[in-house]
C-alpha cells in the first residue's frame, strides 16, 4: 500500500517538468555556444588582390637587383598584415619579409636566409614606412632590393613571389618572374 497520499504524487509532476525545462535550456545554450565558437574560428576571409612583378638582374646600386611588385587591383591591403616570400630556387633561398612597413630590412624583418639589402635603398614604395600610408592599393608599387654579393641574380634566374595575409595565413597572390 502506498503511504504517500494523492497530494505527494501530484507534487512530483511539477518537479519533473522543471528539471526537463532546465535540461532543455542548458542543451540549447551549449548548442548556441558551440555554433558561435565555430563561426569565430572561421573568421574573416583572406583579402583578394592581383599583383604583377618584375625583377632586374642588372648590377648597380640602388636600382640593380630590384624586385618590384605592383598591386594590380582588388582590395586595399593593410601592409602591417602582410608578409612577402621571395624564393630563388637556383640558390635554395626562400626568405620571408615580415613586420612591415619598415624603413630598412634588418634581420628582425627577415625569416630565413637574408638575401636583401639592409640599407635605406633596400625597401621602397608601399612597404616603406617613410613613403607609404600603411596600405597597399591598386596601382601602387612596392620593391625590395636583393643585396649584391649576398646573392648575385643572373639573367634567366627564376624568382617566385608570394604575398601572404598574416591574420589568415592565406596566400593572397603567388607569381613567378624571370630576371632580366
Amino acid at each position: 500500500m502506498d503511504s504517500a497520499g494523492p497530494a505527494a504524487r501530484r507534487a512530483a509532476s511539477p518537479v519533473v517538468g522543471v528539471v526537463v525545462v532546465v535540461g532543455v535550456t542548458v542543451l540549447l545554450a551549449a548548442t548556441v555556444a558551440g555554433v558561435m565558437s565555430v563561426g569565430e574560428a572561421l573568421g574573416d576571409p583572406a583579402p583578394r588582390a592581383t599583383f604583377d612583378a618584375e625583377v632586374s638582374a642588372t648590377d648597380g646600386w640602388p636600382e640593380g637587383q630590384r624586385l618590384r611588385v605592383v598591386h594590380g587591383g582588388g582590395e586595399r591591403l593593410a601592409v602591417a598584415n602582410l608578409s612577402l616570400v621571395v624564393s630563388v630556387p637556383r640558390v635554395d633561398a626562400s626568405p620571408r619579409i615580415r613586420d612591415l612597413p619598415t624603413r630598412r630590412l634588418t634581420g628582425t624583418h627577415v625569416r630565413g636566409r637574408d638575401i636583401f639589402d639592409g640599407t635605406y635603398a633596400g625597401v621602397d614604395g608601399a612597404l616603406d614606412a617613410a613613403s607609404g600610408d600603411g596600405y597597399w592599393a591598386g596601382g601602387e608599387a612596392a620593391s625590395v632590393r636583393i643585396a649584391q654579393g649576398e646573392l648575385d641574380l643572373r639573367p634567366g634566374d627564376r624568382v617566385a613571389v608570394q604575398v601572404v595575409h598574416g591574420p589568415t595565413d592565406a596566400v593572397v597572390w603567388r607569381g613567378a618572374v624571370v630576371a632580366r
